[in-house]
């Protein structure tokens, strides 16, 4: 029984060591912020040492089973073993094989559009100071909320990124791009978007990325006056490599 124990203590490191590489991949490749925040990226490196150190460990001391504990005692803490590390398994093996995906259009289908996003105060103060040109979709979108009037904007040049969405009170010649906010992770994470009107939006494919250009003018949504960003440019790129915002 006592290389049986040792075979089990075995896989126990082995599996430690792929998580930690696993972890790993995703803190270089920075596919793992398409879940949290990238300030909590430490924690992650942290938990890569430690589990290598654990799986360490377990290679230089092999426990032994007490003299005098009985064959049945063996077999059910070997079966509890095996399933412990079935259960870690099993989510590791669908972390590999699907891949790494940020929220887009289709999570704004069941989270919808946030039209007043929060901000701690200083976060206000630093959206209002900001150069106009370096002002992202998220400032744009807590500007454009703050106002009562909707000629407040009307002029106001303005260059926003982000993915394509279209629903139901959109027109044919309107689109909303979005990009998603958290805080803390994807549990936490929240779409703010503006209405983006121009001929050139009916062939740019759901869940796209653009960056659009124009200015800010009243405008309908779902016959209501609103404030909307009439493009003089839109032009398809890439997903940026960091796809969220942070408040």
């Amino acid at each position: 029984m006592r290389s049986s124990h040792s075979l089990h203590r075995r896989l126990q490191a082995l599996l430690l060591i792929l998580m930690a590489i696993f972890f790993a991949q995703k803190l270089v490749s920075g596919t793992l912020y398409f879940y949290i925040g990238t300030r909590f990226g430490w924690l992650v490196l942290l938990a890569v040492i430690l589990l290598i150190a654990i799986a360490s460990s377990y290679n230089l001391v092999d426990q032994q089973q007490p003299a005098g504990t009985a064959k049945t005692d063996r077999y059910e803490g070997n079966r509890k073993a095996a399933w412990s590390m079935l259960l870690v398994t099993l989510p590791l093996i669908l972390g590999v094989l699907v891949p790494a995906q940020p929220l887009g259009a289709g999570a704004v289908t069941n989270r919808g559009f946030a039209m007043a996003p929060g901000g701690s105060e200083s976060a206000e103060q630093h959206t209002l100071a900001a150069i106009p040109g370096e002002r992202n979709l998220l400032d744009w979108a807590r500007i454009i909320h703050a106002q009562t009037d909707p000629t407040a904007l009307n002029g106001v040049e303005a260059e926003v990124i982000g993915f394509v969405y279209r629903g139901s009170r959109l027109s044919a010649d309107q689109i909303m791009v979005g990009r998603f906010v958290i805080t803390c992770c994807v549990a936490d994470a929240i779409a703010v978007g503006l209405v983006v009107q121009s001929p050139d939006v009916s062939g740019l494919p759901v869940d796209s990325w653009v960056r659009a250009q124009g200015h800010f003018s009243e405008g309908m949504l779902d016959g209501v006056p609103t404030i909307i960003l009439m493009a003089e440019s839109i032009q398809p790129i890439q997903q940026p490599e960091q796809p969220y915002l942070y408040p």
